[in-house]
């Protein structure tokens, strides 16, 4: 052995267990922090790139050009792209469609959200891109490359050559209306109020800067605001600053959970060294040498576990993205998703790396440094005596008989292992439970979180008139047979009707209205006496959506049959206005309770009389809407079944149109499994389609499977990660209490010298495991939940929304953190049982 730090090798070799037990300790801790440093980043990249995909990529616009702002903006030195966009007027087709025709040059093609199916744009005023649903509804149903006549912007007709299939749009096929887009060269375009200027500029200029330079060109400007958020440029970098802070803190508790591990690992080792220390002294070593022999041992296992961190986080998520696309997944609804590889982020994770293992073995290499060879030789660090006060609190151990007393006095007399102990688990619960509240809360904001995203189609049908214009009475468009037929096809997760909802107005108390909504929101509602004339709109659920609806209950029932014979109502009275600063924030509009009476409007009047209120009784409180959009912005939602809805109806001020849709089902919605066929169902709606007059069949069926792609992989991400940081906290509190165990065989034998059985160290050693995990969990909950309120304040910049603490996985994860505890002292306890630590003491003495 040439030097004292060949030994370090020699000792890490010796205990290959807990070296690698460390080892994987550093490389996951690693991995976590390059993998969320690299997903953080590549997902600011694409989530750029999807923004240009579904917002387009331009910069600014202005919606009121005029020549001179052209002209201008064609020679400002700033401006890189500029395009032309300008509206078409609409034009009927048959059947109640309708198409407009706009016109783009080739840089507003590049600049606005237009994507293709196939072909390609156009680059001709005779040439058309239409959307693919259009194609049967324009004259001679073209196909790709074939033509039509239609009327142009101009207003003349003139004859289209198809060149361009555009993607479907859900809202163009429910409106029956599409925008076609031609080609118009910007020299020959008309600048005026029907058309749009769009321009990004030259890289490298300071967006944020210029916008006020450039409003001041034409006052009609409107900035690109999610684009330049992603981008850091817009007037308001709160969302930037959110995302750097909540990243920020979500990786420096992963280094803070890093040092935890490795401060533990080191420092009990050089606790069960003392004695080869003080022996090294006694040979001449310096305390420098003894804190190197340290420092060495610590670059070993951070030359060993850093690098393998850093490939395994890389290649990990590579993996796992590999896998999605494999099996035909749009990564987070993106056309297209690269994993950019960022060297500042594998440099900084690397850097990370090695500061956290050299901070945390610094410490103990101080103390391994100071350790006195006369001391240490004896042996009188291995076994504390207990340092009394004079006021003491009893511990709840004490009542666990002998065991628990000892128990209680062994981590009384050694407050430094406690307190290593116990932070290592206080740190494992803390990251567990602040991980699990951010990602939760992702989900909530990333992801659609109502049944909505499983419609694949929808059959409406209109309302039909005779011959006096007045509409008919309505009837079910499709029977109670055949909603069964299509629920019965393999792949159909749900068939629901579809039925007219209406509007009314809600008396609410002041004691019932949220005055919060009013504060932020800055609406005020009509008042009349006590009450305020509440907004509200009601809506009409078969059994099957009201199945769907159950799952939303907060309180109370959905059941059909209570609804319907108790003149009932449930109530969605959460609302997601927009407040003062411009977002928008998830709050109650009003504070009903199960049992409550609605005092319904059937019609508006300045000062109601009891003739036109309806009272009905909250059956049920929903956290959301279930389907169409999850939250109103100022109107509280009511949902009936059908004799309430009767009943309101009638009592009602109804116009011809309403009287004539009654209750009757006005069409029907499909929902699929995930990963289902849609051809078959497609098939037999098509053939319903034909049969109804006046009916329109929607198809979102690829749309839906992206969106329920999009939430899958969210969860894939955030399960993924909890399930890293669970076994990171697992392996820290696996390594800390069996190390902290082996470290006291002395002790251990010495108690079985005086007649202790196994059977009493092994429950005064889970005891003691028992309550390390206690006051761990206490800690690291309060802690946990102080972190997880300072990321709700992060995160409510991007969106506001109630503090809603889970609860569940939390205590969840403390019940799992004890279990870990009181198993890893199971081993240890077996190895000393069969070791005989009688022998063992007879050799050391």
């Amino acid at each position: 052995m040439k030097s004292y730090g060949a030994m370090a090798g020699r000792y890490l070799k010796q205990q290959r267990k807990k070296s690698a037990l460390t080892i994987i300790g550093i490389i996951l801790s690693v991995a976590l922090i390059s993998s969320l440093g690299t997903m953080g980043q590549a997902l600011k990249d694409n989530m750029i790139l999807n923004t240009k995909y579904e917002e387009g990529s331009f910069y600014f616009s202005y919606s009121k050009p005029n020549p001179e702002l052209y002209t201008t903006l064609k020679k400002h030195m700033l401006v890189d792209q500029l395009g032309v966009y300008r509206t078409g007027n609409e034009a009927p087709l048959s059947d109640d469609f309708s198409i407009k025709i706009s016109t783009a040059d080739e840089e507003g093609f590049k600049l606005l959200p237009i994507h293709l199916h196939e072909g390609r744009l156009p680059a001709a005023d005779n040439e058309l891109a239409v959307e693919q649903w259009l194609l049967d509804k324009l004259p001679g149903k073209p196909a790709l490359n074939g033509s039509t006549q239609l009327q142009g912007p101009d207003g003349t007709a003139r004859t289209y050559h198809i060149v361009g299939v555009l993607n479907n749009q859900k809202k163009s096929q429910t409106k029956g209306s599409s925008e076609a887009f031609t080609y118009a060269d910007s020299a020959s375009t008309t600048i005026d109020s029907q058309a749009m200027v769009l321009l990004t500029l030259k890289p490298g200029v300071d967006i944020n800067r210029q916008i006020d330079d450039f409003t001041k060109l034409n006052d009609s400007l409107f900035t690109n605001f999610q684009l330049l958020s992603l981008m850091g440029e817009s007037g308001d970098e709160s969302l930037n600053q959110a995302l750097a802070i909540i990243f920020g803190t979500l990786v420096g508790l992963v280094v803070l959970s890093t040092i935890a591990v490795i401060y533990n690992a080191f420092h009990i080792a050089v606790l069960e060294r003392i004695r080869q220390f003080g022996l090294l002294r006694t040979l001449g070593a310096s305390p420098g040498q003894i804190r190197s022999l340290v420092l060495r041992e610590a670059t070993m296992l951070s030359a060993i576990g850093v690098p393998l961190g850093l490939l395994i986080g890389w290649f990990g998520l590579w993996f796992v993205l590999w896998i999605m696309t494999q099996n035909g997944m749009k990564i987070l609804m993106m056309e297209t998703f690269e994993l950019t590889f960022h060297w500042w982020i594998m440099g900084g994770s690397f850097v990370l790396g090695f500061a956290a293992v050299y901070v945390a073995a610094w410490l103990p290499a101080r103390k391994a440094s100071s350790v006195s060879p006369v001391e240490a030789v004896k042996g009188a660090g291995s076994i504390v005596r207990e340092s009394y006060k004079r006021v003491r609190i009893p511990s709840l151990l004490g009542l666990m008989g002998i065991e628990g007393r000892m128990a209680s006095n062994n981590i009384r007399r050694n407050r430094t292992k406690f307190l290593i102990t116990t932070f290592s688990i206080v740190i494992s619960i803390t990251l567990f439970i602040s991980f699990h509240y951010f990602t939760g809360s992702a989900l909530t904001i990333t992801t659609t979180t109502n049944e909505d995203d499983r419609i694949a189609f929808q059959l409406n049908s209109d309302i039909l008139v005779d011959d006096n214009g007045k509409p008919k009475q309505a009837s079910d468009v499709v029977s109670d047979d055949v909603m069964k037929e299509l629920g019965d096809i393999p792949g159909v997760y749900g068939v629901y009707g579809k039925y007219q909802n209406l509007d009314y107005q809600v008396l609410v108390p002041d004691s019932e209205l949220n005055r919060d909504f009013a504060k932020k929101s800055g609406m005020e509602f009509e008042r009349v006496g006590p009450n305020h004339i509440v907004p509200s709109s009601m809506y009409l659920y078969d059994e099957a959506k009201l199945k769907e609806a159950s799952k939303y209950l907060q309180n109370g029932t959905a059941d059909l049959q209570k609804l319907a014979d108790q003149d009932s109502v449930i109530l969605v009275q959460t609302v997601k206005p927009k407040v003062a600063d411009g977002k928008k924030e998830i709050m109650p509009i009003t504070r009903y309770k199960v049992g409550d009476k609605l005092s319904v409007m059937t019609d508006y009047s300045p000062e109601p009389t009891k003739e036109i209120i309806r009272e009905v009784t909250v059956a049920g409180i929903l956290t959301q809407s279930p389907f169409d959009s999850p939250y109103q912005e100022n109107t509280l939602v009511m949902i009936a079944a059908k004799p309430t809805f009767a009943k309101l109806l009638q009592d009602r001020n109804a116009s011809d149109y309403e009287l004539a849709y009654g209750t009757a089902r006005m069409g029907l919605e499909v929902a699929m499994e995930d990963g289902a066929d849609h051809g078959p169902v497609k098939q037999r709606l098509e053939e319903i389609a034909l049969t109804i007059p006046g009916s329109r069949l929607i198809d979102i069926a690829e749309e839906q499977k992206e969106t329920r792609n999009f939430n899958l992989q969210m969860k894939i991400f955030v399960y993924g990660f909890l399930v890293v940081i669970g076994v990171i906290g697992s392996l820290n509190i696996i390594n800390t209490v069996q190390t902290n165990l082996l470290l006291r065989r002395k002790e251990i034998g010495l108690l079985q010298a005086v007649g202790m059985t196994m059977g009493q160290i092994r429950r005064m050693a889970s005891l003691e495991g028992i309550w390390f995990g206690v006051i761990g969990s206490f800690w690291g909950i309060v802690l946990g939940v102080g972190l997880s309120y300072f990321l709700y304040l992060q995160l409510s910049v991007v969106q506001g929304f109630p503090f809603a603490f889970p609860w569940g996985a939390p205590l969840a994860a403390c019940g799992a953190a004890l279990l870990v505890g009181l198993l890893s002292v199971q081993g240890p306890l077996r190895r000393m049982e069969k070791a005989n630590l009688l022998e063992e003491l007879r050799e050391e003495a």
